[in-house]
């Protein structure tokens, strides 16, 4: 699919409500499986990476139906799983295969998983390795690097596990093995990633430890198992991912002003709303809601402990980047190489092809700002998203931001993550779109 961004005039005003938030929708699915009895998840993300996780937890027996705004998923619970009659295909989502692999460690039997051309090619042995630290038995393709892969459900024991890099995903994986391990489990992750796993155990009555290692900013958290969650009720906030791309929209374009509302405002996903803040963007936070108003930007740098917060944002971060004044430097994101895309290859070949210049490093980029909104009002250009939706998104929004047309190729992935992208690009701003 193609869509065709017309742009005469850049601008952007009005109130957006985001997506419901991907990564939480994932890891609420999960846990209700694992709760005996009725959840009740308002609000759950209609991407399709959320419905290939809904599809999953019903090969382990969950039964979902929808009500309105919400999604009652009923579960046999932990001790119930039932071993899949079938290969729990992920399609693009790694968040779900990663997680779901952490789940298959505690259901009897075997469980198969695969995904579309795009997330075989993701590395699966990041979670394979440590999980096989508490016993897993797990085997998958090319030395147990990548999908498909097969979990043979039990023996697990406890353990520390410490992580070379903070990864929310394989983090998540483990707290959930660590739910059928008869013991105490740690992890230990150099940084705190997402907490979404372990606020949504604190709701199901699943006791954890956190702390931080004394003298650094090693986080660590413990969970003795074997623990039963219990059914909850939980309506799923806005998607902050997925509110970037406005943001930063807002943020670069003279005299807009934009409100986002019920957003996550929590902690480890608003590195990129920090981020902007130091570049000079207007930013107001009031009681989860979020007032972004137009300014000119500055280039910064962009590195340490404060890049896994905003791994998924640095994307659109680029974009604002373009439109800064100076130099931003971006490094310690060698993560980008391996996402939908390499996405340090994928967001240098799109600014380029706007006439941005940029260097690539071994794990970030640097950006040479200067770009103005509608300076390319008379330009006609093609861009490929590679099948990214983080990609697809970031071109639609420098389109509209450069002005002129932009064709972009592959944009049908956006469903995976944000289904009503377009729609709301198109309510909030001046641009024409046509989808082909």
């Amino acid at each position: 699919m193609q869509a065709r961004i017309f742009s005469a005039e850049p601008r952007l005003v009005g109130s957006l409500r985001p997506p419901p938030d991907k990564s939480i929708s994932h890891r609420a699915l999960l846990l209700a499986l694992l709760a005996r009895g009725v959840s009740r998840l308002d609000h759950l993300s209609t991407a399709l990476d959320v419905a290939a996780t809904a599809s999953m937890i019903e090969g382990y027996g969950a039964s979902l139906r929808v009500d309105g705004s919400v999604t009652l998923v009923e579960s046999s619970g932990r001790a119930g799983l039932i071993e899949p009659d079938r290969i729990l295909d992920l399609g693009n989502s790694g968040t779900g295969a990663r997680l779901g692999i952490g789940v298959a460690t505690l259901v009897p039997g075997l469980s198969f998983f695969t995904g579309d051309d795009s997330l075989r090619q993701r590395p699966m042995g990041r979670v394979i390795g440590p999980l096989r630290q508490l016993g897993a038995t797990i085997s998958a393709r090319n030395g147990d690097t990548y999908l498909p892969a097969m979990v043979s459900g039990g023996g697990l024991v406890s353990g520390t596990v410490h992580l070379a890099v903070a990864s929310a995903q394989v983090k998540s994986a483990l707290l959930f093995a660590a739910l059928g391990v008869d013991g105490p489990v740690t992890v230990v992750e150099p940084v705190l990633s997402r907490p979404h796993t372990e606020e949504l155990f604190g709701l199901t009555g699943i006791d954890l430890v956190e702390d931080f290692v004394e003298d650094s900013e090693a986080h660590r958290v413990t969970i003795v198992g074997p623990a039963q969650p219990s059914p909850f009720s939980f309506r799923i906030p806005g998607d902050p991912s997925a509110a970037a791309f406005f943001v930063v929209a807002a943020a670069c374009t003279p005299g807009a002003d934009l409100e986002v509302e019920e957003m996550y405002l929590g902690p480890t996903r608003t590195g990129f709303l920090e981020v902007l803040e130091r570049m000079g963007a207007h930013l107001t936070r009031d009681h989860g809601r979020l007032r972004v108003q137009g300014s000119s930007l500055e280039g910064v740098e962009i590195g340490g402990s404060i890049i896994p917060s905003l791994i998924d944002e640095i994307p659109i971060l680029c974009v604002a980047a373009a439109f800064a004044g100076g130099l931003t430097i971006i490094h310690d994101a060698g993560e980008l190489r391996i996402k939908e895309t390499d996405r340090i290859e994928t967001t240098a070949e799109l600014l380029m092809s706007f006439g941005v210049t940029v260097e690539k490093l071994t794990d970030g980029l640097v950006v040479h700002g200067g770009l103005q909104p509608g300076s390319l009002g008379a330009g006609q250009r093609r861009v490929g998203a590679n099948l990214d939706h983080r990609i697809a998104m970031a071109a639609a929004i420098l389109g509209m931001l450069a002005g002129g047309m932009t064709e972009i190729d592959g944009v049908e992935t956006v469903a995976t993550s944000y289904p009503g992208f377009f729609r709301d690009l198109e309510a909030l701003s001046s641009v024409t779109i046509e989808l082909v």
